[in-house]
């Protein structure tokens, strides 16, 4: 459990992309999907345990949504879906989508390095406007910018994660 947390952590640190994170009202029309169908609040939604399961080659057999905040006229609307399955295997997908362009090339810098609290994260080419791979021991982490607005964290438990584990699962959620 307190691994997750860890993750969950170190997931939700490197999700913000910039632009004011200050409360308010939910405004309805905001917080509607966009055309695409595409939710950020319904990270769960967007994969299930056997999609994620034949995407990276792992076993999971539970998803848990952990909704994070919805949209308003100054906030993004994220979720979490905690993945776990057989033998430890755990995944985090984080998703993210702002009321307003907040993906700037300032934001992206920020992000590579969790503002600062971090060594620079790689480019990973061909994934939406920009993409950051992160490799630590335990948990290595894939932040993808899909436009402006959208983007998600791939999250992957385990020495044996791979770029290519993290990349697939961002290419079948995105927008």
């Amino acid at each position: 459990m307190k691994r997750m947390i860890i993750i969950a952590a170190l997931a939700a640190g490197v999700a913000g992309c910039g632009g004011a994170e200050t409360g308010g009202e939910t405004n309805a029309a905001a917080a509607a999907p966009t055309a695409s169908g595409w939710d950020a609040t319904q990270a769960c939604a967007m994969l299930d345990p056997a999609k994620i399961s034949s995407l990276t080659g792992l076993t999971f057999e539970t998803a848990k949504l952990t909704p994070m905040s919805p949209m308003t006229d100054n906030t993004a609307a994220t979720s979490m879906c905690n993945y776990s399955g057989a033998g430890g295997a755990m995944a985090v997908l984080l998703t993210r989508e702002a009321p307003y362009d907040d993906a700037t090339p300032e934001a992206i810098e920020k992000a590579r390095t969790a503002d600062g609290s971090m060594e620079p994260a790689e480019d990973v080419p061909g994934l939406g406007k920009a993409a950051l791979w992160r490799a630590a021991p335990m948990a290595k982490t894939l932040q993808v910018f899909y436009d402006e607005r959208r983007s998600v964290v791939v999250t992957l438990l385990g020495r044996e994660a791979t770029l290519e584990q993290a990349s697939s699962v961002a290419r079948a959620v995105a927008p």
